[in-house]
């Protein structure tokens, strides 16, 4: 058998860093010596330089900028933005302020809607094709969900584990290297091919979220946060949900305004995340976290194949190339459509005018769909007879099949 000189270097290289062992994860002191998620993520998305005093921020939610806090950062080629307030721009190119979304990063899990221009497009929400410009995003069903049970997922025959949020992926992942590099083991060859990217494997993904979170025919897990002031089984401190929700208007890390939250129809994923104190422009997804995660651990095995900043990897390959392929989600109008601390306008409006910083229908470019590449589930659509079905540039992969799911999902497919 004949081996190229590349492929003989890559090889040494590959075995000379496997022979030193994998290094442990940096851990940070402040926080229940969980891993230190803000390292981590720098390596992969390094981002701007951040203000002088620190992120802007308001007064209170829906409030005024403060003067001492006013001044935004600079976006710079290559990087991301370190004061970062809502997922409008998610998918966008990273100078107007987003970061991939969890289409872009492959994460396995997010079976979301596909772009027909409907409310809550290329979301985990599937809304109909024909669903009212005034729909609750947040009402329309996502994929695989336990029946009346909150925080769990069914295991079905058509798709595998249903959707999980990426924080529950992230901890099983966490969990398992830990253990791994302790024990002085080798994953390389286990967690990647290198055939499609720096991912981890679907069927390696599958049996450690089952490991850890499995029961029975079902994933079941505990919120990202503190519970009785002790890390949950998933917790993820970047998440900063909670921090000012006395008038029960945050929807998990989105902070509402009490008017917004009050209006009940208004997707919570509209409002912005944590924009006031200390900790404003500090939030950070967890599929972030989980992409970072999987290429620090790939770039061990592999830097060769794969280098340590996301953009520069094969996960990044097309990302934000051109506009009306992007995975951003059709934004609703919003207060001020100038400020990426705005809230939802009253009454709720959508899609965005697209006249301001916000993305509305204009990135379609007047096309029924957008072929924005990645694999979305056409489940809800199909089964309310709306959309056409979009030229699939391939299948997904099904995971292990324990459980069928109902006979109105339909096939998952990848533009």
């Amino acid at each position: 058998m004949r081996f190229s000189i590349a492929s003989v270097l890559a090889l040494v290289t590959l075995v000379a860093k496997r022979t030193s062992g994998l290094e442990p994860l940096p851990i940070n002191a402040d926080d229940f010596d969980e891993p230190d998620w803000e390292a981590i993520l720098e390596i992969a998305f390094p981002t701007w330089a951040t203000p002088a005093n620190g992120c802007p921020r308001l007064d209170a939610i829906g409030g005024d900028l403060l003067p001492e806090y006013s001044k935004y950062p600079t976006p710079e080629p290559d990087k991301f933005n370190p004061c970062y307030y809502t997922k409008a721009f998610a998918g966008l190119d990273p100078s107007l302020g987003g970061y991939p979304t969890p289409i872009d990063t492959h994460y396995p899990y997010e079976f979301a809607a596909p772009f027909f221009g409907q409310p809550g497009d290329g979301s985990v929400h599937h809304c109909p094709p024909d669903a009212p410009s005034d729909t609750d995003v947040g009402a329309c069903p996502k994929l695989g969900q336990c029946q009346g049970v909150k925080d769990c997922a069914v295991i079905s025959d058509e798709y595998g584990i249903g959707h999980i949020p990426p924080f529950v992926a992230l901890a099983a992942i966490k969990n398992e290297y830990n253990e791994k590099q302790e024990g002085g083991e080798d994953i390389c060859d286990d967690w990647f091919n290198y055939v499609s990217g720096c991912n981890i494997k679907k069927n390696v993904l599958d049996e450690l979220v089952y490991k850890y979170f499995g029961d029975g025919d079902t994933i079941k897990f505990q919120p990202p946060i503190l519970i009785d002031g002790v890390p949950s089984s998933t917790y993820y401190r970047l998440e900063y949900g909670g921090l000012d929700c006395e008038d029960d208007n945050c929807r998990g890390p989105h902070y509402c305004s009490k008017e917004v939250a009050d209006a009940g129809i208004i997707w919570g994923d509209f409002c912005p995340y944590v924009h006031t104190g200390e900790k404003s422009g500090l939030y950070r997804h967890p599929h972030l976290a989980l992409a970072a995660l999987e290429l620090w651990i790939a770039n061990q095995c592999n830097p060769s194949e794969c280098p340590s900043t996301w953009l520069d990897s094969p996960n990044a390959e097309g990302y934000a190339a051109r506009d009306e392929m992007t995975t951003s989600i059709t934004w609703s109008e919003m207060d001020d459509n100038e400020d990426p601390m705005a809230q939802p306008i009253l009454p709720y409006t959508w899609p965005n005018s697209g006249d301001g910083i916000y993305p509305g229908l204009e990135l379609y470019g007047g096309k029924p769909f957008k072929p924005a590449p990645g694999l979305y589930v056409n489940e809800v659509l199909a089964a309310t007879g709306g959309a056409p079905s979009p030229t699939p540039a391939g299948k997904g992969k099904k995971g292990a099949a324990k459980k069928k799911l109902s006979k109105k999902h339909t096939k998952k497919r990848r533009l």
